[in-house]
């Protein structure tokens, strides 16, 4: 009779610290999209990769806004994480990089408008191709004062927020052989 009674106890004592699990907390990422000129850009495609896990997610929108919204947990995010989102939409896009603060995991989120930049990745010249001109003007760019860049942002194809050698020697290698990608995060 003990015995039965021990069992029964314990059968309830699980039954109780069940809920008692923490569930993972949502954590909601949202925003606005705009196109260069400040208007907004309806339907935009965004996605968002953790790049500490390389796991992305396509956020939601709408035909008719340029708000998106993608809805994750605290098990697909956390402190110190890096979310790298890219929006494209009105022939334009944007990347950026994003870290993750407690306080953010403490509100459950957090809103970021992002604002594409005309012309394409690499593009120096403004002429809505990426060729040896665009290596040329770079180049030139690089190693000489006074030259101008028509689309400074495209310059910096790393990626690494400097406009230096290995931008052009990417540049480069990216008009004459196939297998090479530009990473424009302006």
């Amino acid at each position: 009779m003990k015995s039965r009674w021990i069992i029964t106890l314990l059968v309830t004592l699980m039954c109780m610290a069940a809920p008692a699990m923490a569930q993972p907390a949502p954590f909601v990422i949202g925003g606005h999209v705009y196109n260069a000129d400040s208007n907004p850009c309806n339907d935009p495609w965004v996605r968002i990769m953790n790049t500490n896990t390389s796991v992305s997610w396509d956020a939601s929108n709408s035909s008719t806004s340029n708000y998106y919204q993608l809805t994750l947990d605290s098990n697909d995010v956390s402190v110190g994480n890096i979310l790298s989102i890219e929006a494209s939409g009105c022939s334009q896009s944007k990347t950026v990089e994003h870290a993750v603060t407690s306080a953010e995991m403490d509100a459950g989120g957090f809103k970021l408008n992002l604002t594409g930049q005309a012309g394409i990745c690499g593009d120096v010249t403004g002429n809505e191709i990426v060729d040896t001109g665009d290596v040329i003007l770079l180049s030139n760019y690089v190693g000489y004062p006074g030259y101008t860049l028509v689309n400074e942002w495209a310059g910096d194809v790393t990626g690494n927020g400097v406009i230096d050698t290995g931008d052009v020697i990417l540049l480069s290698n990216y008009v004459g052989y196939p297998g090479y990608s530009l990473n424009c995060t302006g």
